[in-house]
């Protein structure tokens, strides 16, 4: 935070005022072009003020989204070894600050994954090999799941190996170096918060890849069970008797038939399957 100037700072004649207003267009002027810089630099995903010289196919891209939205190949960001200057164009080596014109390209910089961003509380992680949005004092590294995980889960969720390493069960991006917030349901598959929430919107409430319920239902289960209470089933139907599997626990039962649902005997859910 700046420093506020005591009583005796403040100008008293026309002149300084007028020194003062021309160091406040001066800055204006400054601040401007930061944001015309940021502007050409035409990037969607990074607020930056440099651009990135892809080895692949040497042409110079905001970042490596940029380039993959547009190339049929992905950009290698580690293997990137020089950059240009957005307000003076200048090229030069990875470094945070422009050798010509001085201009910072990023409040936040990675000199490993070349990344250059506002700050967001970033830090890099060895183990993930990559950067994570912090701040880092609320995140530990989880060898099991091989990814950064909020310290509140430390030993309250279950671990999958390398559970990073796979893809969104629902839109299928990459966990490990997605810039989506990510959730960790019951079961340990990891899915983007977004695409949970898509979920629910549609009323479903199983994992994508195992089918088990992905949040603990157990006050659902509980109004499931006055709606089968409240059903009156024709004579026909009252002593049906199903075989279920329980997608919960995993165990087999056989229950009276219900048109509001097929309840569990072992764990008392009704995520369960007809066999």
């Amino acid at each position: 935070m700046a420093e506020l100037g005591d009583v005796s700072d403040v100008p008293d004649t026309d002149s300084k005022m007028e020194v003062d207003e021309k160091a406040c267009e001066s800055k204006e002027d400054d601040c401007a072009e930061d944001h015309d810089a940021a502007e050409e630099s035409a990037c969607k995903h990074y607020n930056r003020l440099c651009k990135l010289k892809a080895a692949c196919c040497s042409k110079f891209y905001p970042c490596r989204f940029c380039h993959d939205e547009v190339s049929n190949h992905e950009m290698n960001r580690h293997m990137v070894q020089e950059i240009q200057c957005v307000k003076c164009e200048t090229l030069q080596g990875v470094c945070n600050k422009c050798e010509k014109c001085s201009a910072v390209f990023g409040e936040y910089f990675c000199p490993v994954c070349r990344l250059y961003d506002k700050n967001k509380d970033q830090f890099h992680c060895d183990k993930c090999g990559i950067c994570r949005v912090g701040p880092k004092e609320k995140f530990y590294h989880c060898d099991t799941c091989n990814a950064c995980l909020s310290k509140e889960l430390k030993g309250n969720h279950k671990c999958v190996e390398n559970m990073s390493q796979s893809s969104c069960p629902i839109c299928q991006e990459y966990l490990h170096t997605s810039r989506l917030g990510m959730h960790i349901p019951r079961c340990g598959h990891m899915i983007h918060q977004e695409c949970l929430r898509s979920i629910y919107a549609q009323g479903l409430y199983q994992c994508p890849l195992c089918r088990q319920s992905l949040e603990d239902m157990s006050d659902y289960w509980k109004i499931r069970d006055e709606y089968c209470a409240a059903v009156r089933l024709p004579p026909d139907l009252q002593n049906v008797r199903l075989k279920i599997l329980c997608q919960d626990c995993h165990k087999n039962s056989e229950v009276p038939f219900n048109t509001e649902g097929l309840k569990c005997l072992q764990c008392g859910g009704y995520n369960t399957t007809e066999v």
